[in-house]
Order: structure tokens, then C-alpha cells, then sequence
């Protein structure tokens, strides 16, 4: 009986001495102990409450029964040479605390405390208390103490969390130094709720220039940079005067539906351009939840333009040089490239000159130009000559790489030169009063390229004879003789009329002959000289 009640005191205080070393609070025994017991070796040095050191005894594992508490940590403590440690694991934290198992007096030692949360907890309190006989010097992270008492709270701690606590300590006096740890948590569960806001961007782009008539492609970019869906999105892109669609609308619609966050979506169009002039083509993103927003590109719609006039003589007598001026002029908006001018000289012509570094190849005349910029102007001449009568065309083309081509022509009357030659004869001469003679009037194309046109031949007598009659349906009417107008008398041909008169009053009778044509605006006169006695 004696033997029985030996083992139940020191089985308590194998318990108290457990309790008091891990910072629980030591219940009474009978509260503490069930009838499952089992011994293990000793694992920790040091005195229990009986003054016995642990070594000397066995320490009994005992299965603890609590009273109207929540939650059992279990201690489990170890001991090395160099330090001491125990372990406390609840459902919520598992808690380690490791001290120097020795300290010398007046030296600082340090004791490390390790939480970690074995599942999501909240409100968990750490107290750690100061031995008597310690001195208190700082502890990371800073606890709060009352007394000597240290404790440390964190809000809440996340599943596999840890923290770490160091307590550094003086040793003031000689003998076992304990400190008790204790650890509490709340079990903590935690649900979300995503606040976000859609924000609906939009963005267009297109070329900066474009030729007229051509097709241009404008880029609708639209994307939902918040962090929640951007209900019915839809987007309208209003066609604008100066652009057409194939479609022949006048507002193009597109409906997107939802856009997630960071979702983007490209949405290209395609217009022909159809105006000149600066064209913005707007386009609008319209959602349920996230408002409306717009964007718009604009794109400077240009017309190339090439011309070449030419100008030269209207008429020009054959073998005179004639000058044409061939002016070229960019009437677009943009910079044409390989402008080219030709001049092409008609094959009865020849070019004589074409000044300005032109080449000269099979009676055509060609200038590289190069570049022109819009609304420059260039100048060129050419000299053509033509040795033979009639109307030829000169014609000059200006070209670019941009495929523009314009031509212009001049067209010149290249005139032959005339030589009208008038004889007058009388025969007989000379004639008595009463007598006839016969006057023959010869006028002569002596040139050889051109026609003489309009001619007209008169006769005038003196008072010493007087005419009678004439050929070819010749008028006499007094003293003058005179013919129908001769519409042409081509080169090398003659004309021969004849009038007879007759000899009135003797004297040296002087009968002069006028001839007009056409560009001659002084008669060429000849005087046939007759004696009449």
C-alpha cells in the first residue's frame, strides 16, 4: 500500500512540474490523472517539486483528462548538452521554445519561440513569462509585459505561417531558471467578396495620309482594363463625308457582347477615300456597365497632280527656228518622284536645240527630272526647225512614278517663201495714132514651196492709148482693164493675160500694170513704155 501511494505522489509531480515548465496552469491531481499511465525514461534534467532531479527518476507520460477546456496542448520536452526544448501542439498552432540548458551567472542568454499555424487562425496570444532570479532585456519582436509577464498577439495567421520570437534574458543568480510558454488561438475561417470596376477603353488608329480613290484601313482597338466584365459592349464607328464604306451604311455597328478584365479585342474597317482634304472617322464603345468612351483617327486624304502646257509660234516662215516653252507643274499635294518630260518633234521638223541637259535621241528630246514637289513648277524650251511648208504638231508628254502622265501639244504653220514676178509686153511697138498693139501681162510663182493666194491684176492706160479689149473675161472700163481674183497660183506657175489697144494721141505711152496677193499690202507695179505717133 505504502509502495502504491509513493508512485501516485511522484506521478504528480512529474505532472506539475511538466505544467509549470510549458506555461500551462497546473490543475489539481485528481483532475489530471486517469488510470492509463505509462513510464518512459527521463528526457529533461533538473529538480521537480519533490527536490528529486529528473534524472534520478522516471518520468511517467500520463494521458490527461481536462475539465471544461476547450483545447489540450500536449507538451513534449527534450533535452542536449547545449540546450533545452519542448514542444506545445494544439489543433490550431504548433509552438517550440528552445533555451541554453546552461547559463553562467551575469551572462545574457536567449530563448527562441516558433509558432506555426497549422491551419487559418485568428486572435493568437504568446505569453512567455520571466524566471525569477532573470533580468528581462529586450525581446524581437517587442512584447508587451506586465509584471513578468511577456506576451505577444498577432491578429490572425495564415496555414503554414510561422513566427518567430527571441527573448534575450540576464542571469542573475545561481540555480534553475524556468519559464513558462502558453499559446491560444481562435479556429478562423475567411470568405471574399471581389469589389472590382470595368473600365472600357477604346483606341483608333489609321494611316496619317492617303490618296484619293485609294482604300485605307483603320485599327478599333477595345479592351476592358478594370477587374470586373464589361457588360454588352458594342461599337458604332460613324462613316464620315469623305470615306465610303462597301457596305453603302452610314454607321457600322459591332456588337462585342462581354469583355472579361484585361480582355482586348481588334476590330479593323476598311473605306475608300472619296474627298480630299483632311477625314476624322470617330468611333464610340458603348457598354451596359462601364459608360461610353470614344476615340477617332484622321487621315489627310491627298490628290496627286501632273500638268504640262506648251506654247509656241502659230506661224513661221520654212528654215526659221522655232521656240517652244514646255512648262511642267506639280498641281497635287504630294511629292512626285522619276518625273520624266518628253518632247517629240513632228517628222517633217527638226530639233535644233534643247537646252537644260536634255537627251537627244531619234528627233525627241528627254529630261530626267527627278523630283518635283507639289505645286513646283519647271521650265524646258526646244528649238525645231522645218524646211518644208505646212501645219506640224510638236508634242511633249510629262510622266512620274507615281503613274501620273499628261501631254500637251503646239502646232506650228511652218509658211514657204513666195517671189511674184510681173512682165508686161507690147508688141508692135511703136504704133501710129489709130494703130493697135497687143499688151501681154505675165505674173510668175517664182517660189518654190508655197502657193501665192488671192490675186488680183489690174491695168491702168495713159491718155496716149486706150484699151479695147482683154482675155480670159477681162472688164475694160475706161482707161483700166481688170480680172477676176485669182484664188491661188501654186509654185513654179504662171498667169498670161492680153489686152489689146489702140494708139489715140501721139507720145511715149506709159501703161502700168498693179498686182495685190494675199499677205501684201503694197501692189508690185510695172510699167510697159509704148511710143505712138
Amino acid at each position: 500500500m505504502k509502495h502504491v501511494q509513493n508512485a501516485i505522489i511522484g506521478l504528480a509531480a512529474v505532472a506539475i512540474s511538466v505544467a509549470v515548465l510549458t506555461g500551462c496552469n497546473t490543475p489539481r491531481i485528481s483532475d489530471r490523472i486517469d488510470q492509463n499511465t505509462e513510464s518512459i525514461p527521463a528526457v529533461n534534467s533538473g529538480f521537480d517539486t519533490f527536490g528529486r532531479r529528473w534524472s534520478d527518476t522516471t518520468v511517467t507520460k500520463v494521458e490527461p483528462v481536462v475539465k471544461n477546456v476547450a483545447m489540450v496542448a500536449a507538451p513534449v520536452m527534450a533535452q542536449s548538452p547545449n540546450f533545452s526544448a519542448f514542444e506545445l501542439k494544439t489543433g490550431l498552432i504548433h509552438l517550440t521554445k528552445k533555451a541554453p540548458a546552461v547559463a553562467s551567472l551575469g551572462e545574457e542568454y536567449a530563448a527562441d519561440i516558433t509558432a506555426t499555424a497549422l491551419e487559418d487562425c485568428a486572435s493568437v496570444v504568446i505569453t512567455d513569462t520571466i524566471p525569477d532570479g532573470a533580468t528581462y532585456i529586450k525581446s524581437e519582436p517587442p512584447a508587451t509585459r506586465e509584471g513578468n509577464t511577456l506576451t505577444w498577439r498577432f491578429p490572425a495567421m495564415r496555414k503554414g505561417e510561422t513566427k518567430n520570437i527571441k527573448v534575450f534574458l540576464k542571469a542573475d543568480k545561481e540555480g534553475d531558471l524556468a519559464a513558462c510558454t502558453t499559446v491560444s488561438a481562435l479556429p478562423q475561417g475567411c470568405l471574399s467578396t471581389l469589389v472590382g470596376k470595368p473600365v472600357l477603353t477604346i483606341a483608333k488608329t489609321g494611316p496619317a495620309t492617303a490618296i484619293l480613290g485609294s482604300d485605307v484601313t483603320y485599327n478599333i482597338v477595345v479592351a476592358n482594363k478594370g477587374t470586373t466584365l464589361a457588360k454588352n459592349v458594342v461599337v458604332t464607328d460613324a462613316v464620315p463625308d469623305g470615306l465610303s464604306h462597301a457596305s453603302g451604311q452610314k454607321e457600322l455597328t459591332f456588337a462585342l457582347g462581354d469583355l472579361a478584365p484585361n480582355q482586348t479585342t481588334n476590330i479593323p474597317v476598311t473605306f475608300k477615300t472619296t474627298k480630299r482634304g483632311n477625314i476624322c472617322n470617330p468611333a464610340v464603345a458603348n457598354s451596359s456597365n462601364a459608360g461610353k468612351v470614344n476615340s477617332e483617327a484622321c487621315t489627310l486624304v491627298q490628290q496627286p497632280g501632273l500638268r504640262i502646257v506648251k506654247v509656241g509660234e502659230k506661224t513661221l516662215l520654212i528654215n526659221r527656228i522655232a521656240t517652244y516653252t514646255l512648262l511642267i507643274t506639280n498641281t497635287g499635294d504630294i511629292t512626285l518622284t522619276g518625273v520624266v518630260v518628253t518632247d517629240n518633234a513632228a517628222a517633217q521638223t527638226a530639233i535644233v536645240d534643247a537646252p537644260g541637259a536634255a537627251t537627244l535621241s531619234s528627233n525627241a528630246a528627254t529630261w530626267n527630272v527627278g523630283e518635283l514637289k507639289a505645286g513646283e513648277q519647271k521650265t524646258f524650251t526646244v528649238k525645231v526647225v522645218s524646211k518644208v511648208p505646212g501645219s506640224f504638231c510638236d508634242n511633249a508628254t510629262v510622266a512620274s512614278a507615281q503613274g501620273l502622265k499628261d501631254a500637251s501639244e503646239a502646232c506650228t504653220e511652218w509658211v514657204g517663201v513666195t517671189g511674184v514676178l510681173v512682165e508686161v509686153v507690147d508688141d508692135p511697138d511703136p504704133i501710129q495714132v489709130g494703130d493697135t498693139t497687143t499688151f501681154t501681162v505675165q505674173v510668175m510663182n517664182q517660189g518654190f514651196t508655197r502657193a501665192i493666194e488671192q490675186i488680183d491684176i489690174k491695168a491702168f492706160f495713159p491718155e496716149e492709148t486706150d484699151p479695147v479689149s482683154a482675155s480670159d473675161g477681162g472688164a475694160v472700163s475706161g482707161k483700166n482693164v481688170t480680172w477676176a481674183t485669182i484664188a491661188t497660183l501654186g509654185p513654179r506657175k504662171t498667169i498670161k493675160y492680153t489686152i489689146t489697144a489702140k494708139g489715140v494721141k501721139a507720145g511715149d505711152s506709159r501703161m502700168r500694170v498693179e498686182v495685190t496677193t494675199q499677205g501684201r499690202q503694197t501692189a508690185i507695179t510695172e510699167l510697159e513704155s509704148t511710143t505712138v505717133y
